[in-house]
């Protein structure tokens, strides 16, 4: 058998030449069909979607039952030139230009092209013409149009222009749903979902989904978030409606975008469903986790007191932590520790425990793991830090600081304590739920302490502003401080917070608030509490629960 003598210089030549190559076509994609897809040429034939297996939809309804699409296939039209065919491009195009948003003043050479964004519009307008310039080229897609846009072009009867059927998507809810829906792009191979439920489509075709969202308290949900970020000066924000069994009711977050025009978009982290995807640290509406950790191993009571100097020192080297207030309370019970939100009584209850035992309950009530929601990019959490030697790890953790969560996650564990330790699956399909976990409390008393010293927070504490007359609420605040992203420790920037649910005997509904940064309210108990407190008046009547 003949041998053969390979040249390595040759080869690596090759594989670096291959490679250089894929990183060009990669980049050209990701510019044609996520920066800019409305103006791609399409190099390989398209592959229409089946007509027997359209896309499918997504539904859903209000409280009288009646389906409302808020995802639906629509006719679309490739806009496409034959260069070969048209005399003069810049009269195309300038016949053209109120549909290709191509600026009048590239047609007037009498016009100022100093305007802001002039640069980027005048590199696209070359394009184009010089595409259209090409005599020996017979197929070039300027746009994709709706079917009224067509007609219009079609009445200038311009030679050289024709169009192509094709399928596209609409959301007729725009904003309120467009984290939950995502997007869809046009690709070579058909619809391709980008995030949200478009995303999950892609492995479900043809079938239509409805879904567990309310319509009503959808757009209630956005609207009480948008009002409260006004209200406050907030950055952003979240909130999740969660029913009894882990439905979810209402998702919403701030900021948003249209997905009928998601190319507008610049900054991509706007599509990220921030509900099942943003990790924060939670701050003190972690307490009540602590707490609850406490009471089950039966480590304490609502009762137990201890004596609180308004500091604790951590360590060999101590670390001081203060309460928020930087003011001591004298003895205390737990149920005050929860009142006044101290971070004292936390590190207290959080070493009576243990790290071990501490961490194990965490995860026993969802924290580190995923829920298994079916929106798409969800995130796990980090309690790692339980992990690490030292104390001051798991006195930072009993106040939800050094460990991250989802705001799907807070919500969810605030579920677990309205059903008294029941944990079920959060789902935002119809037919996916519910789905029982597992019975987290050991202890049979848990669940109603825990709840009753979470009344005692709306009643007499730091959550009284979440109160609505008529009904007893269950809630507790938290006010998180938000790590530098360079160099360590903590800003100026918080995030305030409410969780809670009602009625607290018999819970239908949890609320989350998530107000990010607000410039408005030094705490969350001014903030987010009085947002939950709206929105849980407009549930209880919207849902008739009686008093």
């Amino acid at each position: 058998m003949r041998a053969y003598k390979y040249n390595s210089k040759r080869l690596n030549l090759l594989v670096a030449f291959v490679l250089a190559c894929f990183i060009v076509i990669l980049g050209r994609v990701f510019y044609c069909q996520i920066i800019n897809p409305q103006s791609y040429v399409l190099g390989t034939s398209y592959q229409e979607p089946s007509e027997s297996s359209p896309r499918g939809r997504i539904y859903v309804s209000d409280i009288s039952g009646e389906k409302v699409p808020i995802a639906v296939n629509i006719t679309k039209w490739r806009l496409v030139a034959d260069p070969s065919k048209i005399g003069n491009p810049k009269e195309v195009l300038n016949k053209l230009s109120s549909y290709l948003n191509i600026p009048s003043y590239f047609f007037d050479e009498n016009s100022s092209k100093d305007s802001k964004g002039s640069q980027e519009d005048m590199e696209r307008f070359e394009e184009m013409l010089d595409s259209l310039s090409k005599k020996s080229s017979h197929y070039y897609v300027l746009k994709i149009v709706d079917t009224q846009e067509k007609e219009e072009i079609e009445k200038l009867d311009i030679k050289g222009i024709f169009f192509e059927k094709t399928l596209g998507r609409l959301w007729p809810e725009g904003e309120d749903f467009s984290h939950i829906t995502g997007f869809a792009i046009l690709d070579v191979d058909g619809i391709k979902g980008q995030y949200g439920l478009e995303k999950y489509l892609d492995s479900h075709p043809g079938k239509d989904i409805e879904l567990t969202i309310d319509r009503t308290v959808q757009f209630f949900t956005c609207s009480f978030l948008e009002q409260a970020i006004k209200d406050y000066r907030a950055e952003g924000g979240t909130i999740i409606v969660l029913g009894k069994y882990g439905e979810i009711l209402g998702i919403c977050n701030s900021p948003s975008f249209n997905p009928n025009e998601y190319f507008k978009v610049e900054d991509f982290s706007v599509f990220q469903n921030m509900a099942v995807s943003g990790l924060y640290e939670p701050g003190s509406i972690f307490k009540v986790a602590t707490m609850a950790a406490g009471l089950d191993s039966k480590r304490i009571t609502p009762e137990t007191t201890y004596f609180d100097k308004g500091f604790v020192a951590i360590g060999p080297e101590p670390e001081i932590i203060r309460n928020a207030t930087k003011e001591s309370y004298g003895t205390q019970t737990m149920t005050n520790v929860l009142e006044k939100s101290l971070n004292t009584g936390a590190v207290w209850v959080a070493q009576q425990l243990g790290k071990d035992l501490f961490k194990y309950y965490l995860k026993e009530f969802g924290f580190g793991s995923l829920t298994g929601i079916e929106l798409p990019d969800e995130a796990r959490g980090n309690i790692e830090n339980l992990d690490k030697p030292g104390e001051i790890y798991l006195a930072t953790a009993s106040f939800g600081q050094g460990i991250t969560a989802t705001p799907l996650q807070v919500a969810n564990f605030f579920l677990l304590v309205a059903n008294r330790g029941r944990l079920y699956q959060p789902y935002i399909i119809k037919g996916n739920g519910p789905k029982f976990i597992r019975n987290v409390f050991k202890r049979k008393q848990t669940g109603e302490e825990l709840v009753q010293m979470l009344v005692s927070v709306v009643e007499n504490g730091y959550g009284k502003r979440a109160k609505v007359d008529g009904y007893q609420i269950a809630g507790k605040t938290g006010t998180a401080e938000v790590p530098k992203e360079e160099g360590g420790g903590y800003g100026d920037k918080v995030i305030h917070s409410f969780a809670g649910f009602a009625p607290a005997q018999d819970p239908q509904f949890v609320i989350l608030v998530k107000l990010d940064n607000p410039q408005k309210g030094k705490f969350a108990d001014s903030t987010a509490a009085p947002t939950f407190g709206k929105l849980a008046k407009f549930l209880l009547s919207y849902y008739h629960i009686a008093p």
